[in-house]
């Protein structure tokens, strides 16, 4: 009994191995309506609707690229 469960156990594994990990792309994709931008925390892509920061230096960044941050949270275009 011990070695059938030891022999399923292992072709489970191998299974299991055989399709290999989900891994995720290496760099995440660039929206084609994105924008790059020099952020404080960094150069960016920005666009309409994602998250932005209300940090000191981010409103200028986000003005110079064509956007504002609104009081949710997201970017707009001005």
């Amino acid at each position: 009994m011990r070695k059938a469960l030891a022999t399923v156990a292992i072709a489970a594994l191998g299974a299991i191995a055989a399709v290999g990990p989900a891994t995720a792309p290496a760099q995440p994709i660039a929206q084609a309506s994105c924008v790059n931008a020099s952020t404080p925390g960094g150069t960016k892509c920005l666009a309409a609707g994602e998250f932005c920061s209300h940090k000191p230096g981010y409103a200028q960044a986000y003005k110079n690229a064509g956007f504002k941050c609104k009081a949710n949270g997201h970017l707009t275009y001005r």
